[in-house]
Order: C-alpha cells, then structure tokens, then sequence
C-alpha cells in the first residue's frame, strides 16, 4: 500500500502549542505546585529579612538565615506530599472516578521525579545557608552565645565549634542523619542504580518514615520558632498509613505458582493461581515478591500482567537483566524437573496504569519495543475476547494498530502464540498487527531489498508472513512513526481523536510523543508513554 505524507508546517511554534495541549494538566498542576513553592519561600525569607527579636540571630546572621528559613518551608511542604505520590492503591481507585478527567494520575511517577529534584534544590539552599551560619555562629563570644542559644547552648560549654554544632544540639545531630538519609536515597535514584542495583534502590527508600520522623525532631529544638512540621504531614500521612493497609493485607497472603517457562531471548514466564477476590484492567501491573527464595520477603518488583480479565489465571513475562531477574530465572531452570519445588509469590495489586485508557478511543495505536510488548498482551487478548463476543455492542474501540519494534526474530518468538490466537479470534478484523525487526540494513540495501521481495510476494499468496507464519506483516528497518501516523489519519478521516499507548526505551517513546506533537490539524494524537 502506498503510504501518503501529509503536509505539516515548518513552525515550531504549532508543535510547542500541540503538545502543551497534550500536556495541559500536567503543566497546570505543575505551575501551582511552583507557585505555592514560591509563595512559602519568600513569605518566609521576606519575614526573616524583616525580623527583629531580642536573640539577635536575624541581626547577626542576615540573609543567610533567611534563606534556611524559606528553603525549610518549602522542604515542610514537599517531604508529605511525597507520601501522597506513593499511594498506588488509592490513584488506582481514583483512576475509575470522574477526578482522572481533572487529575493526571498517570504522571504520579514523573510528578515524584520532578518533587525530587525540586526538593533537592532547596535541601541545597538549607545547607548552604547553615553553613554561613554556623561560621557566624563560631566567631561568638560564651556569654553572647549562650544568650543567643539558651536551649540549646548552656553556659560552661565554651566557645562554639563546628563539630559541637553539629553533633552537641538534637537539631544538628538530626540534620546530619536527614542529610546522609536523603543523599543515600537521591544516589540510589539514578538510572544506572535502579536498572542495576535495584536491591539498593528499593532498600534505601524504605527509609521515608525515618526521613519523616527525623524531620520532626529536626524542629523540636525551637530555635526561632515552634515546631510546625507535624501540621502539614498528619494528612497525607494519615492516607497513606490506609492505603499501606490495604497492600500489607495481600502481601500476607501465599499465591502457588502453576507454571514456570524458559522462554526465547532471556524471558521467563510466570503462570500463577488467580485469587477469587482479584479484580483488574488490562494493561494494569502487579508488585511481585518470592517466597522462601533467598531474595527477600519484602523486595516486590513491579511487571505488567499478560492475562486478560477474562482468564482464570494470571500471568507476567520477564526479561532477565542482573540481580532478581536473574535469581528467579536461574531459579526456574533449576527446577525444571522438579517444578513443585518452585517458590509460592507474594503478589500486590493490581495498580493502574495510562495503557487501561485504550478502551477511551475509537482508533488505537499501540507501539511496543522489546519487552515493553508485555502490557500490549493483555489489551490485545482483552479486545479481541470483547469484540467476538456478547460485549463487541459495548466496546468503542473500532481499530487496533500494534507496531512492535524488536531487534532480531528471537526477541519476538515467545508472543507469536499470542498473537497467532488473538488473529484466529478476530472475526471482525480489529487487528492490524506490524512487526519491525530493526538490526537489518537500510532498505536501499540490496539484501533487505530481497527480503521485503520475499516476504511480500508470500504475503501475498498464503496471507501469512513467512518468518513468522502470522497475518501480521514483517518490516525490515526501525518504524518510520510519522508516515504511518499520516496513513493512519488518512484511513480514518472522521475520527478527531487517536490513542497511541507507548511501552518501550526513552528513545522510542521520545520519537512518538515527538511525532505526535507535529500532527497538526483537526485530528489529534494523543500519546501516552511508559519507558523500561
């Protein structure tokens, strides 16, 4: 088929527009966040600037106390509403609700990452306005300090150091814990740590409650005024304590695994008993945890499901890296010939995701890469279960576009099965499936000229592809997502709104949004992304 271009304007200034539509509430809630950041931080510093008392530290320190003091009502502010970003129970109820129209749920992870950085910025100013302080503090005479610092700076102690600052008052002692605590955690947050020193990425964020709770003690000092940390965080911690209930509970609770398989291009597959009381979406993701496997009780890793509501069972598909994945497979292959011996799991969820808001749109496009196919798994079973049976009246969705960009023909060998019975349960043709198989020469290339020969002409006769014996057809080459985005909107001219769900590497996800945001006109691209 030939493949239309439409034509799209030169100026920058529609993409910026087209994607700040895209965006719309993200940026909205992201620019009241600032606001209110700031509203406390000059309220506070102006106030400090201003301030006169009878201990003399406003006179005597400046602007610098200033700066601590602003910096620590915006570090008040932010550290509670870290909790709220954690309750993955409670976004998950909310996303059924009319708020996710008003609240973008789905941004909760980039929202911790973007609270993080902000956060950090002031834990910096905090610091670096104590540290001229303490300096100040160091050129005092005894009887000055000890008039200054009654609490805390009793008469005989001497001259004041550094050192005795900073270990000889509870507010230094619990500074220097909230520092080490908080530049563990951030070192630990990077990308290369999570990817590949999870075991230390997930156990230095269980220390959120010491944060917390050295952050009250940081106060009870009273040097300038009362304490008033406890204010802002008894709500959202009061949420949180609830929604931490609500996965405790299941994660008490034993799940025997039916069956585990060794799959192509270092996957493992999991089948496992599907509790009475479990109630999901597709494209919604599960917290997993193996019992009695040397790896922890308590080191849950997140994978999207693969089964579909419909089916009795669940089950996830896992990519090996290091570290756990690489237990549990070793674990499997172990006990091949001996599969009772494999480990029950721990299983929290289920918790939602942008990828269950498919059944919004009329046209949906679902690009995957590797692994990141898995959460399309499940949509895919899930549509064609609906759309052949009683349910088809009642389902919006009218067409299914999946593009999967893999490497070579192994990477995709573990899903053909899914693929194949999803085709052969298609009876109204929902599907339209495109496998790119990326580590191929150019198609200018002579060699992967002769293969899209091939592979059309016995297209062409049997309707299959022939690597992979599937209706889906085989491209050689990275997708080119602009020109089929434009084929796409040229099929379906009367429909305003299009659902592209991403699952991939960042870069493939950038490409798309990037896409996306240039498709200008009356037809809109909506891409929604989740990056491995």
């Amino acid at each position: 088929k030939k493949v239309f271009t439409a034509m799209r304007p030169k100026d920058r200034g529609r993409e910026i527009k087209r994607s700040i539509e895209n965006h719309r509430l993200e940026i909205f809630y992201a620019v009241i966040f600032m606001v209110i950041v700031l509203v406390l931080f000059f309220e506070r510093f102006i106030t400090y600037t201003k301030y006169k008392d009878h201990t003399g530290y406003p006179q005597l320190l400046g602007y610098s106390l200033s700066l601590t003091r602003g910096s620590a009502a915006v570090l008040m502010f932010n550290f509670p509403i870290f909790l709220l970003l954690m309750c993955k129970n409670t976004i998950t109820h909310l996303r059924g609700t009319f708020l996710k129209r008003y609240i973008p749920l789905d941004a909760n992870r980039n929202a911790h990452i973007y609270l993080g950085c902000v956060t950090l910025l002031f834990i910096l100013i905090h610091c670096i306005g104590h540290g001229y302080n303490f300096y100040q503090i160091t050129t005092l005479s005894p009887d000055h300090l000890s008039c200054m610092m009654p609490r805390t700076w009793l008469d005989g102690k001497g001259q004041a150091t550094v050192v005795g600052l900073l270990f000889g008052t509870i507010t230094g002692i619990t500074g220097v814990l909230l520092v080490l605590s908080l530049l563990t955690m951030y070192v630990c947050s990077t990308q290369y740590a999570r990817r590949y020193l999870h075991r230390w990425f997930w156990n230095t964020h269980q220390l959120y409650p010491v944060v917390m709770g050295l952050t009250i003690l940081h106060g009870a000092g009273r040097l300038l005024q009362e304490p008033t940390f406890h204010l802002y965080l008894i709500g959202p911690a009061i949420l949180f304590t609830l929604d931490k209930l609500i996965s405790v509970s299941r994660k008490k609770r034993e799940i025997p695994l039916m069956e585990a398989n060794i799959l192509p291009s270092e996957v493992t597959n999991l089948v496992f008993k599907r509790p009475a009381d479990f109630h999901y979406l597709a494209g919604q993701y599960v917290s997993i945890a193996l019992v009695n496997s040397g790896t922890g009780r308590d080191e849950y890793h997140p994978f999207t499901l693969t089964s579909a509501p419909h089916e009795d069972y669940l089950s996830v598909h896992i990519r090996t890296c290091k570290g756990w994945t690489k237990v549990l497979r070793d674990l499997v292959i172990r006990n091949q010939k001996n599969p009772e011996r494999n480990p029950n799991l721990f299983v929290d969820g289920p918790f939602g995701e942008a990828h269950q808001d498919y059944s919004n749109y009329e046209v949906v496009i679902l690009v995957g890469g590797g692994i990141g196919v898995t959460p399309f798994a499940s949509i895919l079973k899930d549509l064609v279960h609906k759309s052949s049976s009683e349910q088809a009246s009642l389902t919006k969705v009218k067409k299914v576009y999946f593009l999967w960009s893999t490497r070579t023909q192994k990477q995709f060998e573990w899903l053909l099965d899914i693929i194949g019975k999803c085709e052969k349960e298609d009876a109204r043709e929902l599907l339209d499936t495109h496998i790119f198989i990326t580590r191929f020469y150019e198609k200018s290339d002579l060699r992967t000229t002769m293969l899209y020969i091939c592979e059309r002409q016995f297209q062409g006769i049997s309707n299959k592809s022939l690597f992979t014996g599937l209706k889906a057809v085989t491209h050689f080459g990275r997708p080119d997502f602009g020109s089929i985005f434009d084929h796409i909107a040229l099929t379906h001219q009367d429909v305003r709104k299009f659902g592209v769900f991403v699952c991939g590497p960042p870069t493939m996800s950038d490409a798309v949004k990037l896409t996306c945001s240039k498709i200008t006109g009356k037809q809109t691209f909506v891409a929604y992304a989740e990056n491995f």
